[in-house]
């Protein structure tokens, strides 16, 4: 064999990822979303004295990933904290820092019912946990 002989080496060839464009269902129709506020029917969460403060009957799914977003960052205090004063507004926030008188078991009642309201319960009548 010759000392400047050379052994052919055989190259590697990588083949390109194919691309494919997604294929949409000719019935598909996008989602229509609008973040203008709609008049909405409210339920009274809580009295001071005899004033009510109330929120939306239905609570919006932004506002449960708002609350899940701000408890994986910030925890849960403050996620409900936000909740709170969303959905009841500064004056409803307000009257209940004011109210010296506010237990905590009253507290957890009205966060409870908040958060079972932006997340959507998880157990039905029974204390059994729902299908999703």
């Amino acid at each position: 064999m010759a000392a400047n002989a050379r052994t052919a080496t055989k190259k590697r060839t990588t083949t390109k990822p194919k691309v494919t464009t997604p294929r949409v269902a000719e019935d598909f129709e996008p989602v229509r979303l609008t973040s203008k506020p709609a008049d909405v029917d409210r339920i009274v969460l809580f009295y001071v004295d005899d004033t009510e403060y109330s929120i939306p009957q239905h609570v919006g799914r932004n506002h449960g990933l708002r609350y899940l977003r701000t408890m994986r960052r910030q925890g849960e205090a403050l996620a409900a904290q936000e909740l709170l004063e969303v959905l009841i507004g500064e004056d409803g926030y307000q009257a209940l820092m004011d109210c010296d008188d506010l237990t905590d078991e009253q507290l957890d009642q009205i966060m409870n019912r908040l958060r079972d309201m932006a997340l959507g319960e998880v157990e039905d009548e029974e204390g059994k946990a729902k299908g999703r």
